[in-house]
């Protein structure tokens, strides 16, 4: 091993614990007062049946601490509470998707009671909405886990809510089964809550049999237990059941000694529901019996009981939103504190990652320095030299390398020219020619009827014409490739041109019964080279016929300008593609086909396009496939 490695090797092992260190400070905190957070969370689902505002503002205050902390547990159980008191509330979207949430981070810690439980709180959501068959599978399944884990209490409470749906889809049978299933376990393990709970759905299920008798005793039996337990909510549901099944049975008397009792049980909570269920009560048993001005007492009862609801209800409306406000406030400003913790942990982790390797490269390359200072002293004398040389020679060798860069250029330019013309001669005019050859030894051998005959001249006739076009065309642009020069200018009376090549075009126009409209200025003439603008027009005239179909329009238009001269063909034809006017505008040749046929080579478009630039002006494109193209030449006007 040689000096230089040993260094390097030592180097290296004296800042590995440097980095180790620096990147276990850089690491973000990964745990916070986690029983600070459970703590909260406790005291918020203390606080939500008499202090709902207070106990979000706990549970929004844990969310962001958890969050902070990466406490997952604590996160989903803040969730889970959250998604409770939305329901409470009457929110049943937010405490639905709440519940998600919890779910999902629940399904991450794989805590599998926690997800049987939210199940069974996400099907209590879906059962309100109507959504019977989802919240029947989700209760199954709680119940299914439930039933594994041995949990009584949570088995009861799946019963009962499985029993009031199938109640409530009038499935007696199942529905009593659910019930009696729920009493007796409840009666085994004596709890309360799911006895008095399966003791009320029983007396909802008798009476809906129109069996008041035992539905009065579970409700009574019911209600004892209510009231051992002091829950206030039950009594009162229950003395309002007793209340209808009494004036089912016309008791009225009976009916509003227990809807008063139900009221006094709902005002002692502010169970503003109950209270008007109760008042409603009274107010339709006094007016079966005729005693109206008790009605009318119990119906001012019930106006008071709306008011001081709706008063509540703005109340708390406005607590909430100030708690969400506050609570958005501190979740952006956790966020922000956050995001700006970890951005100064990573620019400290980059700063001593970077500069501790530049450390070790500075050293690496001192060392390297120290080995090569002797030999670098004796080939400098030499390399001096060459540079001198190589400099001497760069400036030369660049000019020519540009000299040769430009020949390619024009050497590649000329050979794709010499390719096309080549394939032009080769296909667009000798087939036309061996085609003309075969068509006429047919007809004179007589092997043709005299119908397909004059159909395959006239034929022909339209190939001559595009074939001579196409010469003119290549005789056209030779010469000016020949000698770079156009003729002379000449004074060029435009609607006459045109007219002359309306007459030339006159059998395709026949033959596709198109009409040619020559709207051309009488009055305009210009000193052009005549040549020139003949072969544009008519390339322009030709492309029209080509590409509309039988029956169409071509309407050739002048204008002037602030001293440009505007010409304009525009057909009704088929239009062209995005694509295809990209490939004109960038001088590419392409086949094309006619409405009937017809061939083209893409020759006379570039041809056009070229002419009309070597005088000054520019050829525009304005077509949409089915809509028809119109050409526009702009050039210097020049009045003859």
């Amino acid at each position: 091993m040689t000096r230089t490695n040993r260094l390097y090797i030592y180097l290296l092992l004296l800042c590995v614990p440097f980095l180790y260190e620096s990147a276990k400070a850089a690491d973000p905190a990964t745990k916070d007062d986690n029983s600070k957070i459970d703590s909260l969370n406790q005291v918020a689902l203390n606080q939500k049946n008499l202090q709902v505002a207070f106990a979000l503002q706990n549970l929004f205050v844990a969310e962001n601490m958890a969050i902070s902390a990466k406490y997952q547990k604590g996160l989903a159980t803040n969730y889970l509470y959250q998604a409770g008191i939305f329901h409470q509330m009457g929110y049943d979207k937010k405490a639905l998707s709440t519940y998600y949430k919890s779910l999902q981070i629940f399904k991450a810690l794989n805590d599998t009671f926690n997800i049987a439980f939210i199940g069974q709180q996400i099907a209590l959501s879906l059962s309100s909405d109507g959504k019977t068959d989802e919240a029947l599978q989700l209760y199954n399944q709680s119940l299914e886990v439930f039933v594994k884990l041995n949990r009584q209490e949570d088995i009861v409470n799946v019963k009962n809510n499985l029993g009031t749906i199938e109640l409530n889809l009038n499935h007696i049978p199942k529905a009593e089964q659910y019930f009696t299933d729920a009493l007796s376990t409840s009666l085994a393990i004596k709890y309360i809550y799911g006895e008095k709970k399966a003791n009320y759905n029983l007396g909802l299920l008798e009476e809906r049999r129109n069996n008041f008798r035992a539905a009065e005793a579970h409700y009574i039996q019911s209600l004892s237990r209510d009231e051992a337990i002091k829950d206030k909510y039950g009594t009162a549901l229950n003395e309002l059941q007793l209340a209808s099944l009494n004036s089912k049975q016309n008791m009225p008397d009976a009916a509003i000694n227990m809807a008063r009792e139900a009221y006094l049980s709902a005002n002692s909570i502010l169970a503003f529901n109950l209270m008007k269920e109760a008042a409603s009560k009274m107010i339709t048993v006094y007016r079966q019996k005729g005693d109206i001005e008790n009605a009318f007492q119990w119906q001012d009862s019930l106006v008071k009981i709306l008011r001081t609801q709706i008063d509540n209800e703005k109340e708390y409306a406005l607590n909430y939103i100030e708690v969400i406000k506050s609570q958005d406030i501190q979740k952006a400003t956790a966020e922000s504190e956050v995001q700006n913790a970890r951005r100064v942990q990573r620019e400290q982790l980059l700063v001593i990652t970077v500069g501790t390797f530049i450390l070790i490269i500075v050293a690496v390359l001192a060392v390297l320095a120290l080995v090569n200072y002797q030999r670098q002293r004796f080939f400098g004398k030499e390399l001096k030299q060459k540079n001198e040389i190589i400099e001497k020679n760069s400036a030369s060798l660049d000019q020519l390398n540009k000299e040769i860069s430009q020949q390619n250029l024009l050497l590649e330019a000329d050979n794709k020219t010499k390719n096309k013309l080549l394939s032009i001669i080769s296909h667009d005019l000798r087939t036309p020619l061996v085609n003309t050859k075969g068509v006429l030894n047919l007809v004179n051998q007589g092997m043709v009827p005299q119908e397909e005959a004059d159909r395959l001249l006239q034929l022909l006739e339209t190939q001559y014409i595009g074939t001579t076009s196409l010469l003119d065309n290549l005789l056209f642009w030779i010469k000016g490739q020949m000698n770079g020069q156009g003729d002379d200018k000449v004074k060029v009376g435009l609607f006459h041109l045109v007219r002359t090549l309306e007459d030339e075009q006159r059998l395709p126009l026949l033959k596709k019964n198109i009409e040619l409209k020559n709207n051309i200025d009488r009055a305009i003439s210009i000193m052009i080279e005549k040549e020139m603008i003949r072969i544009v027009c008519r390339n322009l005239i030709s492309n029209a016929i080509k590409f509309t179909n039988d029956n169409g329009v071509i309407e050739i238009t002048s204008r002037i300008d602030s001293h440009m001269l505007y010409i304009t063909v525009k057909d009704s034809g088929i239009g062209m593609s995005k694509e295809a006017i990209e490939k004109v505008n960038a001088k590419q040749y392409y086949n094309t086909t006619g409405t009937s046929y017809e061939k083209g080579s893409g020759f006379g478009l570039m041809l056009c396009r070229d002419l009309i630039a070597k005088n000054g002006g520019e050829l525009a494109i304005d077509s949409e496939p089915g809509k028809g193209s119109s050409f526009t030449i702009s050039i210097p006007y020049l009045a003859g």
